[in-house]
């Protein structure tokens, strides 16, 4: 009796023991086949079912939201409008009463608009992001004319670096008559850009898509303001001579013989047309790239965000030809503003639309502060006009 006791407890000892070997590597293999079953889905499928996971919703249920009326007006500010500009050529006239139409058509959108309360939540973040921005820019422009000021070799005219690229883009544009038109063409320029980005911000007042205007806009304002930062403090570290020698001579008059004296004249005088040395980076080809940022994290239609990215390219080239830019300013602008875009996706995640409203719902009463935050959207687009130009 006492042998058989104890072989029954080493029987009893042993398969414990194996229940607890098998735990772990039944464990183990159901992870894998996880691994396995995640690793078979296509990229569409794993983001839908990460989006399903975190509670927000996928990028078909963005879409779906999405009215193709946007992606139309794209297409008539980037194709009609530079078509009517180069061939037709209408009277100032026509302009005059299209923008006075446009501003009618947006009037009345907002005033009926029926989303005010899902707005007025990001309106004091647009707010704090705006007033930093235009802190900012009045800085740089301080720091703009005192690099230009004190840089020893302003009166010298040195010649401009050489640009291989420049050099690759007028070789080609003799190769070929579209690669010509591609490169030297002027098709786009800082309104259309500008037309786009007012056209997202605002067309939540006709549910084009479903985020909020004033926090888009927040995210635009950021993003300009911590770009350029960066960019003030490049060229206030390395001085780089501006590709057209002679700048200095041309654009600024002598700088008085104090510090003190230099920063008044900063600080009195805005200057929206840059500085007379090489700024490591474009001001206004970061603004355009704002553009298909904008367009493909918040209105993800190919159409659109494609033109928009391609139109970028070629003013970008044309800036090059231009020499108005050295070609690694354009690609830095490009790349900057688009890694500063993406860190500041906490600012407005993509991940965080507006709620959908009931069917029937009522709208919401526009009151007296309606028609300040609309002044606050179009004054935006006043001081982006004013930067982009630097």
């Amino acid at each position: 009796m006492y042998v058989m006791s104890i072989i029954n407890d080493m029987r009893r000892r042993k398969a414990e023991g194996s229940s607890k070997k098998d735990g772990p590597y039944d464990e183990e293999r159901t992870q894998m086949l996880k691994r396995e079953g995640a690793a078979s889905h296509t990229p569409q499928q794993a983001a839908t079912a990460a989006a399903a996971v975190a509670g927000a919703p996928s990028l078909a249920a963005i879409q779906a939201r999405c009215r193709p009326q946007l992606g139309w007006a794209v297409g008539v500010v980037f194709l009609l409008l530079p078509f009517l500009q180069a061939y037709v050529q209408p009277p100032e006239i026509f302009w005059k009463a299209l923008l006075a139409a446009s501003l009618l058509f947006l009037g009345y959108h907002v005033m009926t608009f029926k989303r005010w309360s899902d707005e007025f939540p990001y309106v004091l973040r647009f707010l704090v992001c705006f007033a930093a921005m235009i802190v900012e820019l009045l800085w740089e422009n301080v720091m703009v004319w005192i690099v230009s000021a004190t840089d020893m070799r302003k009166y010298d005219d040195p010649p401009g670096l050489q640009d291989n690229a420049e050099i690759a883009l007028n070789f080609l544009a003799g190769k070929h008559a579209l690669l010509g038109w591609f490169i030297n063409g002027k098709w786009a320029n800082i309104m259309h850009f500008l037309g786009c980005v007012l056209c997202l911000a605002f067309s939540v007042a006709w549910e084009q898509h479903p985020y909020s205007g004033f926090g888009v806009m927040a995210r635009f304002s950021l993003t300009i303001c911590f770009s350029r930062i960066l960019r003030t403090a490049s060229f206030m570290c390395t001085v780089l001579p501006s590709p057209r020698p002679g700048c200095y001579r041309r654009r600024f008059p002598p700088p008085p013989d104090s510090w003190t004296g230099i920063i008044w004249v900063g600080i009195r005088e805005l200057r929206g047309f840059g500085g007379c040395n090489d700024l490591i980076f474009s001001g206004h080809g970061a603004f355009w790239s704002l553009g298909p940022l904008m367009f493909q994290t918040y209105y993800p239609n190919k159409f659109s965000t494609s033109l928009l990215w391609i139109a970028l390219v070629q003013t970008s080239i044309r800036d090059v030809i231009d020499k108005q830019h050295y070609s690694v300013d354009m690609l830095l602008a490009v790349v900057v503003t688009w890694a500063v875009w993406s860190w500041l996706r906490w600012v407005y995640p993509e991940s965080q639309p507006l709620p959908q409203r009931p069917e029937g719902a009522a709208a919401d009463k526009p009151n007296a502060l309606v028609l300040t935050l609309v002044g606050v959207g179009l004054l935006t687009a006043a001081v982006a006009v004013f930067v982009a130009k630097s």
